[in-house]
């Protein structure tokens, strides 16, 4: 029973390794370093039971704040089922990094080298499986840990887990405990380089203003029909667009679901903005639905032009399971979703990047799709990356936080700046090595203004995106089986 307990107890205290304190980050290693030492002391099979236990811990001290959503649209009493729910499936992934790794390793040093590999490949496998859910990595954890989160534009999100795990199994016995610490420096040196001395960026031609408007707009308020103007002449209020403030090129930004109706199929909306729209060099970028012609209804991005023209749409692709979409058979039996609508969101397919003339190119992310290494770019020559979204689903608590996390890797991994607009969460502006450099605050009613793009820089990542560590990961567990199957031939002839 104790093992378990303190497996428990070590998930637990994840929630400080992912919420706003940033200054425990460092549990992290301990954390990691107590689920391994139980795992490897138990049978395989009680290890499997172990690492359950620590993801009941781990996901259930930092998914919490899911409940929230329910409750802002009236299903508060099924909140902490489904997150309950979402837990129990979610804690299977360590549950298994336990038993395999167990179930592996013939030694303390073969275990410390196929646990973090396992681990990875985890976490990767929870990424995509049943439309993925690759929150809270373990490399998420050392964000604010200076330079350690730099190798990202190397390896990836997944790569840091990877180094971080690395160095916690590495601290076993004190013979390899020199491997954790030559890679950790290494890693540190790199990211000062980069940080303090590399000088390699692509300077853009064509800067640009951008206004990143917070109207923090209650849910209760944004989905009640009868307040669709006042919200919107809120939002135009706060973008200055009817004032002078605006010379040469201008993106006026707005978040997800800034208007809660079609634009597409509202003259009369479109029709306004071309009231407002009157500089031939301004842009509203706004967060709305969409329609297209067979009734399907997408999660978009909308570009309005000079005249309230539209420009370019983007249709969400990765879309939030129970909250956008049910699948058929579960619609079925009668499950719904959590937002307001009765049709699904429809998978959207048009291209991420936005070209207008005169502006450099740059790529829209809607909401958590943020969250998918690897997934958010689609032109490599695109100079800077937009994320729209809500957020006010998840108010005080640590989503917005965790959601956070998420984009300053992506800024990292790309190479390239990100400027995040939500209704109430917590919009910023991030360089391409993942500092904040402006911010408001969850609640907060504003707006930031920025020039971008600003420098920018192709990366390894960008490029080769997880390949890398997946192939690192593949050759690690193709040996942990290897010695396995003929460790003891192998031993025998040495």
């Amino acid at each position: 029973m104790f093992p378990r307990s303190s497996a428990l107890v070590a998930g637990a205290l994840a929630k400080f390794c992912f919420g706003r304190m940033v200054h425990l980050q460092i549990l992290i290693i301990f954390i990691i370093g107590v689920l391994m030492f139980v795992a490897y002391r138990s049978r395989a099979k009680e290890s499997f039971w172990i690492g359950y236990v620590f993801g009941l811990g781990y996901f259930g001290s930092t998914l919490y704040w899911i409940a929230e959503s329910f409750e802002c649209v009236g299903l508060e009493q099924y909140g902490y089922v489904a997150v309950a729910l979402l837990v129990l499936y979610l804690s299977v992934f360590p549950a298994l990094v336990c038993f395999l790794s167990r179930a592996l390793a013939t030694t303390p040093r073969n275990f410390a080298i196929f646990f973090p590999a396992i681990w990875v490949a985890m976490e990767y496998i929870r990424g995509f499986l049943f439309t993925g859910f690759p929150w809270n990595l373990v490399g998420y954890a050392v964000s604010d840990i200076p330079y350690l989160p730099q190798i990202a534009d190397t390896v990836g999100a997944y790569g840091v887990s990877l180094v971080v795990v690395f160095i916690v199994a590495s601290l076993h016995s004190a013979r390899t405990a020199i491997y954790g610490i030559a890679s950790l420096t290494a890693v540190l040196l790199y990211g000062f380089y980069k940080q303090e001395l590399y000088d390699g960026y692509i300077t853009p031609l064509q800067p640009c203003l951008v206004r990143i408007v917070q109207p923090s707009i209650a849910l209760m308020d944004k989905m009640d029909p009868r307040k669709l103007q006042p919200n919107i002449k809120k939002q135009v209020e706060l973008s200055g667009i009817s004032t002078s403030f605006y010379k040469g090129r201008t993106l006026v930004v707005w978040p997800e679901a800034a208007i809660v109706v079609p634009l597409n199929a509202n003259p009369r909306i479109l029709e306004f903005f071309g009231t407002i729209l009157t500089e031939k060099e301004v842009y509203l970028i706004t967060g709305n639905d969409t329609i297209d012609k067979q009734r399907n209804i997408y999660n978009s991005a909308v570009v309005l032009g000079p005249g309230g023209c539209i420009e370019k749409v983007y249709n969400k692709r990765h879309l939030l399971p129970f909250g956008e979409f049910i699948p058929e058979f579960l619609v079925s039996l009668g499950i719904k979703k959590v937002t307001p609508g009765l049709m699904n969101f429809t998978h959207g397919r048009t291209s991420r990047t936005v070209h207008m003339k005169d502006f450099e190119k740059f790529n829209i992310t809607i909401c958590y799709e943020i969250a998918f290494p690897g997934e958010i770019l689609d032109d490599q020559w695109s100079t800077w990356i937009l994320n729209i979204t809500n957020d006010s689903w998840f108010k005080n608590s640590d989503g917005p936080t965790q959601h956070l996390r998420s984009a300053r890797f992506r800024a990292i991994e790309e190479g390239r700046a990100i400027v995040r607009c939500a209704n109430n969460g917590i919009s910023c502006v991030i360089d391409c090595n993942g500092k904040v450099l402006q911010l408001l605050e969850t609640d907060e009613v504003g707006h930031i203004d920025t020039t971008m793009p600003q420098k920018w820089h192709r990366t390894i990542f960008s490029r080769m995106k997880n390949a890398p560590v997946l192939l690192f990961i593949a050759l690690i567990i193709a040996y942990a089986f290897i010695i396995r199957r003929f460790g003891s031939a192998l031993n025998h002839r040495t």
